[in-house]
Order: structure tokens, then sequence, then C-alpha cells
């Protein structure tokens, strides 16, 4: 009877000891597995501390030739500014009168707009004069108007690419000069419609920008 009464205990203080030993491998694996969790931090491209989110925006200009002529294009842009890089829309247009030659028709002149993405990033952005670059890609309509006109009787539609290589000046920390060089690249032109092709207005432009925002 004794024998089987220290059996029983005996049996007890074993499973007691494992049980304990059990529960502390656990509390340990616990206590773990929440280390770990705390030091493995989620993390998104939005929530990144090291990203800095802001804006820029304002008017630039292009000094290229139309159809064989001096063209004046004046517009701007607005855009998210992702640390150096930017994403945003665009609009320019011609601002001078460039009359028709091609069709022999000097009283009337050409008329050529576009907007569309405008996006681009600067190198070492940070530092007073830095290079940039940018690209406009969009869409809008090359036409023709009469003299004294004041919409096109002849419209066409065309694409465009113009990509920009700029240095930028950082003269405060809401301005940024730039003056560079672009090529404005159109296609799409139906040259049967008015007797002016692609290469007739894509050409090389001086591009002037003033960007205002937080940088």
């Amino acid at each position: 009877m004794q024998l089987v009464c220290g059996a029983v205990v005996f049996k007890e203080k074993t499973n007691s000891k494992i049980m304990r030993k059990s529960i502390f491998v656990l509390l340990i694996l616990a206590i773990g597995t929440i280390v770990f969790s705390q030091e493995r931090e989620y993390r998104t491209i939005l929530d990144n501390k090291d990203l800095r989110i802001s804006g820029l925006g304002g008017p630039f200009m292009q000094f290229t030739s139309v159809a064989g002529e001096f063209g004046f294009m004046m517009g701007g842009g607005g855009a998210v500014l992702l640390d150096n890089f930017f994403v945003g829309g665009y609009g320019l247009g011609l601002s001078n009168a460039i009359p028709d030659y091609v069709n022999d028709n000097p009283s009337d002149h050409l008329t050529l707009g576009h907007g569309g993405f405008w996006l681009g990033y600067s190198l070492y952005g940070n530092k007073p004069i830095h290079v940039a670059f940018s690209s406009m890609i969009g869409w809008g309509e090359f036409g023709i108007t009469q003299s004294g006109g004041s919409y096109p009787y002849l419209r066409d539609n065309i694409f465009v690419v113009a990509p920009t290589v700029e240095l930028e000046a950082n003269l405060t920390r809401y301005f940024r000069f730039g003056a560079g060089v672009s090529y404005n690249f159109y296609a799409m032109m139906d040259e049967s419609m008015h007797g002016y092709t692609n290469s007739d207005i894509s050409a090389v432009a001086g591009f002037l920008s003033f960007k205002f925002g937080w940088f």
C-alpha cells in the first residue's frame, strides 16, 4: 500500500515538474515572439518616415521652331513632390502668331497646344545648383485660324513627348529657377488635312521654368 501511494505521489510530482517546465517554455516563446514582432516593424511606402511628400507648381516656357518660324510656347504645371521626384500635369500653348506659308495663306496663322502628364527628377536637389530631368507626355491640337478668327477652322489631333534637361538653382526654400533645353517630338499629324508634317513642328527648344513649392 505504501509503495502504491509513493508511486502516485512521485507521479504527481513528476507531472507537476513537467507542467511547470512546459509553462516556462511557453512563456519564453511568447516573450520572444512579442520582441521579434516589435523589431519587425510593419512599414509602408506612404508611412515611410524617410519619404518627404510635398508639392510644386509654376509657369514655364519654351523658345522653339514651329514650321520653320520662331515659336514661343507658354504654359505651366503642378505636381506632387516625393523627395526629388515629382509627378503631375501640365498645359502648354503657342503664344505668338505664325503665318500659314505652307498653304500660301499668310493672313491665316497656326495654333498649337497640348497638355497631359508632367514628371521629373532633380539630381541632388538639396544642392544650391543641380541638374534636373523631366518630360511632358500629352495630347493636343494643331490648327489653322483665319485672320481675325477666334477659333481654328481646321483642327488636327496630335501626340507629344518633350524630354527636358535643366540646370536648376534653389533661390529660396520655396522657389527654384531652371534653364535648359528640351525636344518637342510630335506624332499623329495628318498631312493630307493641312499640308504640315510631324517634322515641321518637331524641334529643339530652349526651356525656362519657375517652380514654387516646399523643397
